[in-house]
């Protein structure tokens, strides 16, 4: 009897090894997702050029402008991860992960509450967004850990 205490031996090597691709249930997300900031778009392009289209009053300033594009670019994060492609740098989206969730707090939390800064220039209500809201948050910044800290498999040289 050999070595009782050896570790085992394997033959597999690195490249037949499983690879864990992303559950369909990201996929899904993501198109909920993109449909979502494409339905938003319309009324920020409207707001912006100041035109009352649809009789909805939206008072967007700078910073509902700069929250879509930052929800946009984790949108291509999102992407990455479902669809298991290489977009960046694995290092880009480990910066951006502790940006976005710093990002959305401020946004959503800090600045209304603490500085009067509103989004969409109206006062926070308590609705089936506040709940939503940081539901989606919560799911795209766990794809986006997913993606650039658990994908060992994408960010491989090839």
């Amino acid at each position: 009897m050999s070595d009782l205490y050896a570790p085992p031996k394997s033959e597999v090597s690195e490249g037949e090894m499983a690879i864990k691709e992303p559950i369909v249930i990201w996929r899904i997300f993501f198109v909920v997702y993109v449909l979502l900031n494409l339905f938003a778009a319309p009324f920020l392009i409207m707001s912006f050029i100041g035109g009352d289209y649809l009789e909805i009053e939206l008072n967007a300033g700078a910073l509902d402008y700069l929250d879509w594009l930052i929800q946009c670019a984790m949108m291509v994060g999102l992407f990455g991860y479902a669809f298991s492609r290489r977009i960046g740098g694995r290092a880009l989206w480990r910066a951006a992960l502790p940006a976005y969730v710093v990002w959305y707090v401020s946004y959503a939390f800090i600045l209304p509450f603490g500085f009067g800064v509103l989004p969409y220039n109206e006062p926070p209500t308590l609705d089936w967004t506040m709940a939503i809201d940081p539901l989606f948050t919560l799911a795209v910044a766990q794809a986006l850990y997913l993606y650039g800290f658990s994908s060992d498999h994408l960010w491989r040289e090839r």
